[in-house]
């Protein structure tokens, strides 16, 4: 099954403000400083997981017992990007992570994030069907989206989860979870759930 991940275009309204003709300008107000990100270590993991890190996209999980990473999740090393890309023993789920420290990013609440990320991944699917977005409870405040789709590629049935966790002021950690429709258990999505919630940030590098 070949993982979806997609991040939602999002329209963000600039407005600038000039003072009037003979008016006095008004003083400048200093930004304030960005948030300091300090790493935050897991939480004590269950037994048989294991630490997994993305030093580059400035992150930590746990990963369950027997689930893989990178390439043996995918079809092609062509596909490998920056975002951690995990999936179950008997490849029926893939759950692929990545963070966003823009200013855009961090501007949306993470239930209008998870929506909008969610429709992006519409155009690689026939009959996609989305559900309203839900929180996500997590040690980051969060939101889920679902959807049901078949991949135009593989002509599979998924179902489909864009979980957003907002670490406040630092980073958004997007996660895209697909799931065999007709053979993956509920049980396949509730441990992808449980190790989102493990998710920990830290600075990049």
């Amino acid at each position: 099954m070949r993982p979806v991940w997609a991040l939602a275009a999002t329209a963000l309204l600039a407005v600038g403000a000039t003072a009037a003709c003979g008016e006095k300008p008004e003083p400048e107000i200093a930004e304030a400083p960005p948030a300091v990100e300090r790493a935050e270590a897991l939480p004590e993991l269950p037994a048989g997981w294991k630490e997994l890190k993305n030093r580059a996209q400035g992150f930590a999980l746990g990963l369950p017992p027997g689930w893989r990473q990178g390439a043996r999740c995918l079809r092609s090393s062509r596909e490998e990007g920056t975002a951690s890309v995990l999936c179950s023993p008997d490849r029926l789920l893939t759950l692929s992570i990545a963070a966003d420290r823009t200013d855009e990013a961090l501007e949306l609440d993470p239930s209008t994030f998870a929506q909008r990320a969610l429709a992006g991944l519409a155009g690689g699917y026939r009959r996609f069907e989305e559900r309203e977005p839900r929180p996500f409870r997590a040690h980051y405040p969060g939101a889920i989206a679902s959807a049901t789709g078949v991949a135009r590629r593989s002509g599979v049935e998924q179902e489909l989860s864009l979980v957003v966790l907002r670490r406040d002021g630092v980073a958004n950690f997007t996660a895209a979870i697909a799931a065999n429709a007709k053979r993956a258990t509920p049980a396949h999505t509730a441990l992808a759930e449980r190790a989102l919630r493990t998710l920990r940030s830290g600075p990049v590098g």
